[in-house]
């Protein structure tokens, strides 16, 4: 599988294709929150699902938006669906979820394998996810104890868990597998700081891009 091709349609289904355009609709966020709520039968077409990035036997999984460049792309020391859920349940042991969250299973189809620590990148996107869902229900129910705690664990994530690819780095850049802890890569390409901006402007008043980013990106 041509590995352009590929990044090509996954920016194409990216929700935010220019990473920095702001929503300005006050109702569009009252629409997106009421959706959390909504019956499964709804909810199924408004999330972006896992895709699956293949060459040959060789895949990793990452989420459908390019901002949220996933850990590991394809390159380095690869694994077996075994070890990925393994390091997917330790990953666990160090990050929080928040209240009444739980941790979806994670399936890999077994004639794949996938870059070493990419269990732990999808722990991490998960986390965030769930945070970033919690943190968008606490602003609705006017929660601001529990908002300041979501946005904490956001920070935290990003300064301790996310780390940024270096200029000029392929695609299919990852980092040396001896970390201790999970970690999720971003492409330098503005990702990061339009996920970083995200998080100030929700605390700034404005969750509009949160509320966005909850409903994209949940797994399926």
């Amino acid at each position: 599988m041509n590995t352009d091709s590929t990044l090509l349609r996954l920016r194409e289904a990216n929700p935010f294709p220019d990473g920095h355009e702001a929503v300005a609709d006050d109702e569009l966020f009252e629409r997106i929150t009421a959706l959390r709520r909504a019956p499964q039968s709804r909810r199924r077409g408004l999330r972006r699902p896992l895709v699956a990035v293949a060459v040959g036997l060789i895949a990793v999984a990452v989420l459908a938006s390019t901002a949220f460049a996933i850990s590991q792309w394809l390159g380095g020391d690869v694994v077996k669906p075994d070890v990925t859920r393994a390091e997917y349940r330790e990953a666990q042991r160090e990050l929080a979820l928040p209240p009444g969250a739980t941790w979806p299973v994670l399936h890999v189809a077994p004639s794949t394998v996938t870059s070493r620590g990419g269990g732990g990148g999808f722990a991490v996107a998960i986390a965030q996810n769930r945070w970033e869902c919690y943190w968008v229900r606490t602003i609705r129910e006017g929660d601001r104890a529990a908002g300041v705690r979501a946005q904490a664990q956001l920070e935290s994530l990003l300064h301790g868990n996310v780390i940024v690819a270096p200029a000029g780095a392929s695609e299919n850049w990852s980092p040396p597998a001896d970390s201790s802890h999970p970690q999720a890569v971003y492409a330098r390409d503005g990702g990061y700081e339009w996920v970083r901006d995200t998080y100030a402007l929700a605390a700034a008043g404005h969750p509009q891009r949160l509320a966005q980013r909850c409903v994209a990106n949940s797994p399926g």
